[in-house]
């Protein structure tokens, strides 16, 4: 156990002398982590949309059912009232 952390230490003390002696180091460590975070998001907005997708597909068919049976009640009323 120890060990691990004394690996951690040592892979971001490296890091961060690489940071004090060049500051490019720091903005490619900042670009590196918004890649990450855009590609994470990217795969799973992907996944949410994917046409074949059941789930999504259950959910936007639910949704969908709920509006038509608004839609159908409203058409209901106004031709009720007419």
């Amino acid at each position: 156990m120890d060990n691990y952390h004394y690996v951690l230490f040592l892979i971001f003390s490296i890091i961060g002398v690489m940071i004090v002696i060049d500051a490019n180091v720091a903005d490619y460590i900042v670009l590196l982590t918004r890649m990450i975070k855009l590609n994470t998001e990217r795969v799973f907005w992907m996944i949410r949309l994917h046409p074949k997708n059941p789930i999504s597909n259950f959910m936007m068919n639910r949704k969908y059912y709920k509006i038509a049976k608004e839609l159908e009640e409203e058409f209901r009323k106004k031709n009720e009232i007419e």
